[in-house]
């Protein structure tokens, strides 16, 4: 298994005094990046993206909210 930083952003409308980006960072272990996003997002179709460093981003909108997951092996 491999071991990656994963960074969170979710990006919704701004409403009510949220702020329109929430950005968390993980530390996640998995063989398969997309079969861990897929176990968290039930709902959307995943855009899966490799950069030519290697980071891997998964993005999905859900609704009006925008997610990107983006892992980066440590």
């Amino acid at each position: 298994m491999k071991t990656y930083e994963l960074i969170i952003e979710r990006r919704q409308p701004p409403c009510g005094g949220k702020s329109p980006k929430v950005v968390q960072v993980q530390t996640v272990t998995t063989d398969d990046p997309v079969a861990h996003i897929r176990s968290i997002e039930k709902d959307g179709e995943l855009q899966v993206t490799v950069k030519p460093d290697g980071e891997i981003v998964i993005s999905l909108d859900v609704g009006a909210k925008q997610i990107k997951y983006s892992f980066t092996e440590d």
